[in-house]
């Protein structure tokens, strides 16, 4: 009996990371406190390959030194999947939060000793706080991102999102993409482990 528990156990444990596994690029990230506003702050709005993009400099990160914030349409709450396609998904995206630590409702703002407002577009919620109303599901170069009501939580009312300059290449409504395959490989193992729970219980 405890055998069996164990194998239903795991069997739902494989099966359960499938999301996870199909949404391991995109991480949220903040604009407020990166530095001081001489070091970390954004520049004016611009477009790049066609998207209109407002870039966001901060010498203080050697990784992405610039990163372009854009915005998700504002019907997305209303249930509208978009597809993101980039140049090189590995490079990284994700929700552009504020992040203010005395109020993400509102604009971001510097590390300064008296911090400054930053002048610029970011979700207005504490960092990570937006995933929760996301799906992400990523197939090569693309991530196709679905709306999530949560009972008893109200969504930001505008999404942000960044990537390192020049990496979107599109934003596409309405458009599904396939899980990741190691996202099938998962989901396999799992459907493989309940069979073999079935065939010891028919034999037992």
């Amino acid at each position: 009996m405890f055998k069996r528990i164990a194998l239903i156990t795991s069997a739902l444990a494989l099966i359960s990371t499938v999301p996870a596994l199909a949404n391991s690029v995109h991480a949220p990230r903040s604009a407020s406190q990166q530095g001081v506003s001489t070091d970390a702050n954004f520049d004016s709005p611009t477009t790049v390959n066609g998207i209109p993009v407002t870039p966001f400099f901060n010498v203080n990160d050697s990784v992405d030194p610039l990163i372009d914030i854009f915005q998700i349409p504002s019907n997305f709450e209303s249930g509208t999947s978009y597809t993101l396609t980039f140049a090189n998904i590995n490079n990284g995206y994700g929700v552009f939060d504020c992040a203010n630590p005395n109020d993400p409702t509102q604009g971001a703002i510097s590390a300064d000793s008296t911090p400054v407002a930053l002048l610029g577009p970011c979700t207005h919620e504490a960092l990570g706080a937006g995933d929760q109303f996301i799906t992400f599901t990523e197939s090569g170069n693309t991530s196709t991102i679905t709306f999530n009501t949560v009972a008893g939580q109200t969504p930001p009312s505008t999404f942000y999102f960044w990537t390192p300059d020049a990496n979107l290449l599109s934003i596409t409504a309405g458009t599904s993409t396939m899980p990741e395959p190691a996202a099938y490989l998962m989901l396999g193992a799992g459907l493989l482990a309940i069979a073999l729970l079935r065939r010891r219980t028919v034999n037992a």
